[in-house]
């Protein structure tokens, strides 16, 4: 057996198990998209496990996973961690990757970083009411297991939330993916937040602003933090704030000046945008909105490329594929390490 793990017979106990966990973490915010084959495969080692979107199997390890979701001898402490790992795992099966079409799409793996964070977001905001409908009241969640990228994610999303739109709002926006859209989601809270009654309401308008925002949250600290320290990610967070807070005086400033034009930024899927102005310029329809890449394994974000222009157009800074086989292939959770910096629980 390589470390890809062996495939768990359907039919089996441990296998079933999963899969009413996975129903019903899918069933707790339905997204109507499901890119699970059904294959679930058993690692020997203690890496938690891993999503790929280019196979659509989970694997996920049988002595730190897999045992405890059926083994009367386990632990609180070791079934909440393996039943965070299923809702974690459901979170990146349950949308769509990639967004060709959109203008703001941070196709890099800038999102592929926050897509971790925001998995163990989801994942800690969601467990209670999870482990609840499970029939496991009693478990209780110990700290994330990608301290970096949760910090900064929950951050960021504290810097977006408020009365217009607040962090449920976001996650029950974000397991809906797609996952290169992540950051387009957290701007269009600071806009409905903070910039709703300077910032024109109409789609050009707010796309940019949307857009100008996102390079100040696309940091280049995104594609490592899921092996970071806490700390770490919350020294992300810290300094994406201080960018943020100062584009949105710079945005208001702008605005308020009585200028009507457009704010000027060039969007992070910057061929899309400019394709979408000359279609406006030629009253020509613009192009589809959507998902319609899923899982496609030529996404940038998973392929390392950096994105063609604006926030991200620097090239991203790139770990040696992590702690672990899933994230080598797509997403995945892994047992932190002790504690030091960039590496551990923080």
């Amino acid at each position: 057996m390589d470390d890809g793990g062996r495939l768990v017979p359907r039919d089996s106990a441990v296998y079933q198990e999963f899969a009413r966990l996975y129903r019903l973490a899918q069933n707790l915010r339905p997204t109507g998209i499901d890119h699970w084959s059904g294959d679930l495969y058993a690692t020997p080692g203690g890496s938690w496990g891993g999503y790929s979107p280019v196979t659509g199997d989970i694997r996920v390890s049988g002595p730190v996973v897999l045992r405890h979701l059926v083994d009367p001898a386990s632990t609180p402490a070791e079934r909440a961690e393996a039943f965070a790992t299923v809702l974690h795992e459901a979170t990146h099966a349950g949308m769509d990757l990639d967004a060709p079409n959109e203008p703001n799409a941070v196709r890099t793996v800038h999102s592929q970083g926050a897509a971790e964070g925001f998995a163990e977001l989801r994942t800690a905001n969601d467990f209670e009411t999870f482990t609840a409908s499970a029939g496991h009241p009693e478990l209780i969640l110990g700290e994330p297991q990608y301290p970096g990228a949760f910090a900064a994610m929950e951050s960021l999303a504290q810097q977006a939330s408020g009365l217009a739109k607040d962090q449920d709002s976001f996650i029950e926006e974000g397991v809906h993916g797609p996952a290169v859209m992540h950051f387009d989601q957290l701007a269009d809270g600071v806009v409905r937040n903070r910039l709703a009654e300077v910032v024109p309401f109409h789609e050009d308008h707010r796309r940019a602003v949307r857009a100008a925002l996102i390079a100040t949250m696309v940091h280049p600290g995104w594609p490592v933090l899921k092996d970071s320290s806490r700390r770490t990610g919350e020294k992300v967070g810290e300094e994406i704030r201080q960018k943020l807070n100062s584009k949105v005086d710079e945005i208001r400033g702008h605005y308020r000046s009585g200028r009507g034009e457009v704010f000027p930024v060039e969007a992070p899927n910057a061929e899309v945008g400019r394709e979408r102005g000359a279609g406006r310029a030629d009253g020509v329809a613009e192009s589809g909105k959507g998902g319609a890449g899923g899982g496609h394994p030529e996404m940038r974000f998973l392929s390392g490329q950096a994105a063609a222009a604006g926030a991200v157009r620097r090239q991203p800074v790139l770990g040696d594929g992590a702690r672990g086989r899933g994230t080598r292939e797509g997403h995945g959770r892994e047992p932190g390490r002790d504690a030091g910096p960039g590496n551990g629980r923080g």
